[in-house]
């Protein structure tokens, strides 16, 4: 394992990424964002043109990143998009040997942070860009998602007064909402990245695929049900709503031990991916492309 170089570090990650974003699987990430326009913006559009009050314009966003549904599709397209990560192709054994194994495990992971962050701006531009000339900007919820389902009792089980639970309306404002929704998610995100790369090292590549897969789809599950193991996957710990209860103040599970469990698994993922290239040979990396 070489030293720690700064400069091989960034041309890693900027190189990585400039793959990444150029390769024509990008198109999920378009297709995901009509979803979103169909599966969130709509239905919150068509309550406030029935309230005649305008949304706030943080407010698709925040459920985008609180939709139960959206919860397992934003990671699952993001795993799709990464589904190659860390690329190992023709040139890989002659990047190892000129910027050491450890500054090529470093430049990975800053690559999957730049492209994570990446994929959640597009997200998050493309939930408030369709409604930025009908909604406002404040730290306050609009009476669409407050009161709708007292002015409409009938609807007040509906999928779209559903989108944004009194669990997080009633206990943080937007501003802390969105912010806190988008630095979870990205956390999320990462830590899948780190699962991708860890079995990559192992030279287990289809067994990190479906440990990913299987870390969406159980979380998914036990959240959906509300099982208390919920709070063993990432799942719930990236969703605002489910450290809350609809009344009370005391939250179900403080926010900061989400943080916590999230950064706790990313620094031992990273330690033991290190660990593990660290005892491997260079001439075992085998071409996947």
């Amino acid at each position: 394992m070489s030293k720690i170089n700064g400069k091989k570090i960034l041309s890693t990650a900027r190189t990585e990424y400039l793959k990444w974003i150029c390769n024509a699987r990008m198109i999920m990430l378009f297709v995901l964002l009509i979803f979103i326009y169909s599966f969130i913006i709509e239905p919150l559009s068509l309550h406030a043109i029935k309230m005649n009050s305008p949304l706030n314009i943080l407010e698709p966003f925040i459920a985008t990143v609180n939709s139960e549904i959206l919860m397992i599709i934003v990671p699952a397209v993001f795993m799709a998009l990464f589904s190659d990560f860390p690329r190992t192709d023709g040139n890989t054994l002659f990047f190892l040997q000129r910027i050491g194994k450890l500054n090529w495990i470093l430049g990975q992971i800053l690559y999957s942070l730049m492209a994570i962050v990446t994929y959640v701006v597009a997200i998050f531009m493309g939930s408030v860009a369709p409604l930025f000339a009908k909604s406002f900007w404040a730290n306050a919820w609009s009476l669409t998602v407050t009161r709708y389902a007292r002015e409409f009792p009938n609807e007040s089980q509906s999928f779209a007064c559903l989108l944004i639970r009194g669990n997080v309306y009633n206990q943080v404002s937007p501003f802390y909402a969105a912010f806190i929704g988008y630095a979870l998610m990205v956390l999320y995100l990462f830590l899948i990245s780190l699962i991708l790369l860890l079995f990559q090292c192992l030279k287990m590549k289809k067994f990190g695929m479906l440990t990913s897969a299987a870390v969406i789809a159980f979380g998914g599950t036990m959240c959906l049900i509300r099982m208390k193991t919920m709070w063993i996957f990432p799942m719930a710990h990236a969703s605002i709503w489910m450290h809350f209860t609809k009344y009370y103040r005391k939250p179900v599970v403080p926010m900061w031990h989400s943080f916590v469990y999230f950064i706790a698994v990313c620094i031992f993922l990273i330690a033991l991916s290190i660990l593990v290239l660290k005892n491997a040979s260079i001439d075992s990396v085998q071409d996947i492309d």
